[in-house]
């Protein structure tokens, strides 16, 4: 059996997921997403000091 990389989450804004399931359709993706540590919601301050 082969192993899966592990990748450290996403970080998005909540505005990014808002507009990404208002867009795409898959409303309630974001939750989702967090809850299976794909995604973390973080502010915009944080993003653009990971920059």
């Amino acid at each position: 059996m082969q192993k899966g990389m592990y990748r450290e989450p996403l970080k998005v804004t909540q505005e990014a997921v808002d507009a990404y399931e208002k867009r795409s359709g898959f409303h309630g993706i974001g939750k989702k997403m967090v809850e299976h540590g794909r995604w973390i919601i973080v502010t915009k301050e944080e993003v653009s000091c990971t920059s």
